[in-house]
């Protein structure tokens, strides 16, 4: 029997990983150098409107005599977390990007719990995230190249969550017109909702002074 030659002609030449930077050091996969420049403006009226959008989702989620956190539904927790994001972006101007481990110890929880509500926030389209290396400096010189660091976070409305505020606090330009015609046409829901939005600023202001206190264990 003959042996057939392969031709490797078209095959691409890869080079091995010099030994200096071959430490087996573990980075994520899909993980991408930091920058600076991924946040966009976000202020304390964006987040307000995010919060009360997601409790009117979370509601609406939820049916009758169902727990909160039933698979598919956005928890008190969610909520929680959420609040904390919300006041360290608005403080930051949009730049998040806390570890699990401050947000955990800041909310005095497990960080298993942490990544539970993060994908429940994802899931319904407030969270995203990208998860980044840094370079360590240290070309040339056998170590570790890259370090794995901490995620970089940005919220949003969903489309459906934005709608369902439209529909129920009317458009931002006329929302003093329609909560004048809400009091008139169902007093008890604008009272409710009234509330609501009292509520999510106090939270706002507690998670800010909480934020103020400490310090956030992501690099810069």
């Amino acid at each position: 029997m003959t042996a057939v030659p392969i031709d490797h002609s078209g095959r691409r030449n890869h080079r091995p990983e010099p030994a200096e930077r071959r430490t087996f050091a573990k980075v994520r996969r899909g993980s991408r150098l930091a920058r600076r420049d991924w946040w966009g403006h976000f202020g304390w009226n964006q987040g307000r409107r995010l919060l009360l959008a997601l409790r009117i989702h979370a509601e609406g989620l939820r049916k009758k005599g169902q727990r909160t956190g039933a698979w598919g539904t956005i928890s008190f927790g969610a909520i929680r977390l959420a609040e904390l994001l919300v006041a360290i972006a608005a403080k930051g101007r949009g730049r998040l990007e806390p570890s699990a481990d401050w947000l955990a110890k800041a909310l005095n929880v497990p960080a298993k719990s942490i990544h539970a509500w993060k994908g429940q926030l994802k899931a319904h389209g407030f969270l995203s995230w990208q998860r980044r290396y840094l370079e360590t400096g240290k070309a040339g010189v056998r170590g570790p190249q890259v370090q794995q660091t901490t995620n970089a976070y940005w919220l949003a409305i969903p489309a459906e969550a934005e709608a369902a505020v439209s529909k129920r606090c009317g458009p931002r330009s006329a929302a003093g017109d329609k909560a004048e015609a809400m009091r008139r046409t169902d007093p008890k829901l604008a009272d409710a909702l009234a509330t609501l939005e009292a509520e999510v600023h106090d939270d706002l202001a507690a998670r800010a002074e909480a934020v103020d206190g400490e310090s956030r264990q992501a690099p810069t």
